[in-house]
């Protein structure tokens, strides 16, 4: 099923190159190690999924630094790496790395046999949800290599799979995926779209704790998708929802949720404020394990923010 022979580096001269010094030069992001250092460290890692991203990463500081002959052969170890990864929808994920990746740096033929054997790793999974995230992941990857006919297939084989999903927040989830995935394959009409079905069918959602989490993922997502006024309404209906919570540990745990979300869209101020909230909620919670481990969460996330602004 995984076509390897195709991938394979073809230039048998390349590969002494990079061993005695082709690539050697040094990446900022590799702490000062080589980029030969850096692939040797990476090709200790026993997971094969890790290995593969790491490879992939190295590969692609090398392709940016110009180092061609380098990047090729991190690819084939990284491309080596994806086809031991024994979960097939990890797999598909990681060759659609490595098919992203050759295409930046001009190896269509390459990138066209890694997407093929993401396709195939798509096709084993079983998992109605995580086939369509499969699909969405490979699609934009088809995108990046300018398969736009090709990415929209596999976008729209997702969307009809999601309308197999019972799960309603799970329903949302692949949506809201999808929607990042036309985005970057430069289709705005479809993307804006499907986030705005995802958003609707979060709302329906009976459960007061499950809306607020798929309401969140969406603002999560429109934050991601740089569409910052409708990320804020949404995150303005998420707290909402999240404040209507009956039970209290389940609403400590909402705010925290929507505050972790609030922090990777990079709105700190209100990040802050938003956990003191939750910690003032969970001091209040009546069973000493339970507000522990709430306090526990929320002040770690609290030590991951730059400290705020005094004032003056």
């Amino acid at each position: 099923m995984l076509l390897r022979s195709s991938i394979a580096f073809t230039l048998p001269v390349a590969f002494a190159l990079v061993l005695s010094g082709c690539g050697g030069s040094s990446d900022p992001a590799g702490n000062g190690l080589s980029y030969r250092q850096q692939v040797a460290h990476a090709r200790k890692e026993p997971l094969p999924d890790l290995r593969a991203k790491k490879l992939i990463r190295i590969a692609y500081g090398q392709a940016k630094a110009k180092d061609t002959l380098g990047a090729e052969e991190t690819l084939r170890l990284a491309v080596e790496a994806c086809g031991e990864i024994p979960d097939a929808a990890a797999r598909a994920g990681a060759f659609s790395f490595a098919a992203e990746v050759l295409a930046r740096i001009g190896n269509g033929s390459k990138a066209r046999a890694a997407i093929a054997d993401a396709l195939a790793a798509a096709g084993a999974v079983e998992d109605t949800e995580t086939k369509a995230l499969t699909l969405a992941r490979v699609g934009r990857a088809q995108g990046v290599m300018e398969n736009l006919p090709a990415a929209v297939e596999s976008l729209k084989r997702a969307e009809d799979l999601v309308a197999q999903l019972e799960d309603l927040v799970g329903r949302t989830l692949v949506l809201d995926t999808l929607a990042m995935s036309y985005q970057r394959i430069g289709r705005e009409a479809e993307s804006d779209r499907i986030i705005t079905t995802a958003l609707e069918l979060a709302k329906t959602i009976e459960d007061d704790r499950q809306r607020c989490r798929a309401i969140a993922a969406v603002a999560a997502r429109l934050s991601t998708m740089k569409k910052s006024q409708p990320a804020e309404q949404t995150f303005d209906l998420a707290l909402q929802t999240a404040r209507k919570i009956d039970n209290l540990p389940s609403r400590t745990y909402a705010l925290a949720d929507i505050a972790e979300k609030l922090s990777k869209s990079g709105d700190h101020a209100r990040t802050h404020k938003l956990l003191d909230e939750a910690e003032k909620l969970a001091l209040k919670i009546p069973q000493r394990d339970q507000q522990r481990l709430a306090v526990e969460k929320i002040r770690g996330l609290m030590r991951t923010l730059p400290r705020p602004p005094r004032k003056p």
